[in-house]
C-alpha cells in the first residue's frame, strides 16, 4: 500500500480552508487563519521533498493563506479582537524566526516567496499594535532584525528577499515604540549606507521607501541623535528627486535641524505638508501615500516651535490656496475632536501621538492674540482641553519627544493662557 507523501498530507489539511469567504462567521475565519499559520511550517518543510506536481500545488496554496488574511481584514477581526491579533502576529514571527537561516544560506525561490508573504502579512498587523504590545519583541525578534539587516547590507542584486525586508522594516519603523529596537540592531548606520548607494543597490520603488524609513526613525529622539551624527542631510541627496521626495527631504531637514535654525524657504513645501495632512485626515485609516497623519503633523509641530515661522504662516492670506488662517486653525480643532474621542492607553501609539501633536500646535497658537479666540470660543474644544488637563482618560505617554509637551502638559498650558487672557 502506498502511503501518502508529506506534501499530500499537508495539502489535505490546508485545502479545507480554500473556500473561506466574508459570509463565514468570525469564529470560522479566525480558526481557519490560526490553522493555516500553524501548519505553514509543514508547507515549507514539505517543499524540500515534494515532486514537481506537489510543489505546484504547494505554491497555489499560498492563495488560501492570503485569502483568509484578506477576509479577516475585511471583517475587521484584527481591529476588534486584539488577543487574536497578538496570537496571529506571534505565530507569524515564530515562522520567520524558525527560518532565520534563509538570510545566511542559499535557498529556494519557493522558500523566499513564502517568507516574503509572511513578512507582508505580519507587517500589516504591526500598524494596529497597541502601545503595550512592545512585549511581543524580544531577543529572538532582535536577532531576526539583525539577520535581515546584514542580508540587505551584502546584497547588490536587487533580489526579492531584499525587497521584502525593506517593506517589512518600513512597516516596523512606522511604530515609534519599535525605533529603539531598530537602532539597537544597527539600522541607522546601514540605512545611511543604503541611501548612499540606493541608485545601484535598490529598485526604484525601494529607493523611495528608504526616505520613509528614515522619516519614521527620526520621529523618535534616539533616532534624531543617531542620524545627526551620520551626515544624513548629505546622504539624502542621493535619492532621486520627485515631488514627493522633495517633501520628504524637507521633512528630514526640519526634523534633524535645531528649531531656531530652520529656514522654510518655500511656501510650496508648507502647502504640500498641509495637503498631506488634509488627505490623511480624510482617509479611513488616517494615512495617505504611505504616511500616517502624525508624520506631517510632527514636522508642522516642529516648525511651529519656531515662533517666527508660526507667525509667518498664520499671517499668510491663504494656506494651500483654500485655507485662511482661521480655517487652518479650525482644521486642527476638528482633528483633535476626532482623535481625542478614541484616545486610550490601549490604542495605537500613532493615534495617541496625533493627539499630542495637535494639542502642542493649539498651545503654540494660543499665545497669539489675533487667533486665540478661535480656540477659546469653541466649547467642545475647551471641554476636551479640560479633560486632557485632568488626565481623565488616564493616558500614559509611551513616547514623548523631548522638544514637546505631553497631552496633559499642553492642555494645562492652554488653560493657563486662557485664564491670563480672560
Amino acid at each position: 500500500m502506498n502511503l501518502p507523501s508529506r506534501s499530500e498530507i499537508i495539502l489535505s489539511t490546508i485545502n479545507k480552508f480554500y473556500q473561506i469567504n466574508v459570509t463565514d462567521s468570525d469564529e470560522v475565519v479566525k480558526y481557519a487563519l490560526q490553522q493555516l499559520l500553524q501548519h505553514w511550517s509543514g508547507v515549507l518543510e514539505a517543499a524540500a521533498t515534494a515532486s514537481d506536481d506537489e510543489l505546484f500545488f504547494l505554491n497555489c496554496s499560498r492563495a488560501f493563506l492570503t485569502n483568509v488574511f484578506t477576509v479577516a481584514w475585511s471583517k475587521d477581526l484584527f481591529k476588534n479582537d486584539h488577543s487574536f491579533t497578538r496570537q496571529v502576529l506571534r505565530t507569524s514571527f515564530d515562522l520567520l524566526i524558525n527560518h532565520i537561516d534563509i538570510y545566511t544560506k542559499k535557498t529556494t525561490t519557493f522558500l523566499i516567496s513564502n517568507i516574503n508573504l509572511i513578512m507582508v502579512l505580519a507587517s500589516g498587523l504591526i500598524s494596529i499594535l497597541w502601545c503595550s504590545d512592545i512585549d511581543l519583541f524580544n531577543e529572538y525578534e532582535y536577532q531576526l532584525l539583525l539577520a535581515m539587516r546584514k542580508y540587505v547590507d551584502q546584497d547588490f542584486t536587487h533580489d526579492d528577499l531584499t525587497d521584502g525586508i525593506i517593506s517589512f522594516v518600513w512597516n516596523l519603523s512606522d511604530s515609534t515604540i519599535l525605533i529603539p529596537l531598530l537602532l539597537k540592531a544597527g539600522y541607522a548606520k546601514s540605512l545611511i549606507e543604503w541611501i548612499n548607494t540606493c541608485q545601484t543597490k535598490f529598485r526604484e520603488e525601494k529607493q523611495i521607501a528608504l526616505l520613509s524609513i528614515l522619516l519614521n526613525m527620526i520621529r523618535h529622539d534616539d533616532g534624531i541623535d543617531k542620524f545627526r551624527a551620520l551626515n544624513t542631510l548629505n546622504a539624502i541627496q542621493n535619492v532621486p528627486i520627485e515631488s514627493s521626495q522633495l517633501l520628504q527631504r524637507t521633512m528630514v531637514y526640519i526634523l534633524l535641524t535645531d528649531v531656531n535654525q530652520i529656514e522654510l524657504e518655500s511656501i510650496q513645501i508648507l502647502n504640500m505638508l498641509v495637503q498631506l495632512i488634509i488627505d490623511a485626515a480624510n482617509s479611513s485609516n488616517h494615512r495617505y501615500d504611505g504616511s500616517h497623519i502624525c508624520e506631517p503633523l510632527t514636522v508642522l509641530t516642529k516648525l511651529f516651535y519656531n515662533d517666527e515661522i508660526l507667525i509667518d504662516i498664520l499671517n499668510k492670506p491663504k494656506i494651500q490656496s483654500i485655507l485662511t488662517p482661521h480655517s487652518f486653525i479650525e482644521l486642527f480643532i476638528s482633528l483633535l475632536i476626532k482623535f481625542y474621542e478614541n484616545l486610550s492607553v490601549d490604542r495605537s501609539a500613532l493615534e495617541n501621538f496625533t493627539c499630542t501633536l495637535i494639542l502642542n500646535i493649539l498651545w503654540l497658537i494660543s499665545f497669539h492674540q489675533e487667533y486665540y479666540h478661535i480656540i477659546y470660543n469653541n466649547e467642545q474644544l475647551i471641554n476636551i482641553i479640560k479633560s486632557a488637563a485632568n488626565n481623565e482618560k488616564k493616558f500614559i505617554d509611551t513616547f514623548m519627544p523631548r522638544t514637546m509637551k505631553n497631552i496633559q502638559q499642553a492642555a494645562i498650558e492652554i488653560l493657563k493662557n486662557y485664564h491670563e487672557k480672560f
